[in-house]
């Protein structure tokens, strides 16, 4: 009974976070689409001088992150076929896959399909991302996200952090839309 429950909880889908080095996502993500496992690129538009005119495209806000849900077998086994060219985010006590929070990956990928609201990728998870009021927007376009207030170039920032794989800061919040959270 005791090998069955751990079993299913081995069995069980969690989001992880993987690095894809020199930034060759296209084969990595053509192999989850055979796989049918989901995943999640966070993208961002931005304008572009190509032969002289200025153009939107639609590019990843980190060329070297992708974020898939699965189980921790079938995470693995990606990362044998992928041997050298990706790795998941580990935890740091146990060395062990990262498991990212359904409500914070929702959240996240929320924040990341509102267009125009000036997301900046800030760099890996760390410890000055959490320091501060942690806050909850209750008004405006990013009502219901929660993180930290930073000042960014003498900007108050939401910083929206992905545990333990990375951070990212919204565009400006008036005070007024902020509540404190305990």
């Amino acid at each position: 009974m005791f090998e069955q429950a751990v079993r299913k909880k081995e069995d069980k889908i969690h989001w992880y976070g993987i690095r894809v080095f020199y930034n060759r996502i296209s084969p990595f993500k053509e192999a989850l689409d055979e796989y049918s496992i989901r995943y999640f690129i966070p993208m961002h538009t931005v304008e572009k001088q190509i032969r002289g005119q200025e153009v939107s495209v639609h590019e990843p806000l980190v060329g070297s992150l992708v974020f898939v849900q699965t189980t921790e077998e079938r995470l693995k086994a990606l990362q044998m076929k992928f041997a050298g060219r990706i790795a998941s985010y580990t935890n740091p006590d146990d060395g062990k896959p990262a498991v990212i929070p359904d409500k914070q990956m929702d959240q996240f990928m929320w924040l990341c399909e509102l267009r125009d609201v000036g997301l900046e990728y800030l760099g890996d998870d760390a410890p000055e991302y959490h320091q501060g009021d942690r806050v909850r927007v209750i008004h405006g376009v990013f009502k219901g996200l929660e993180g930290h207030i930073k000042r960014i170039r003498r900007d108050r920032r939401l910083i929206v952090t992905v545990e333990g794989v990375a951070a990212f800061a919204t565009g400006f919040i008036p005070p007024a839309h902020l509540e404190i959270i305990s």
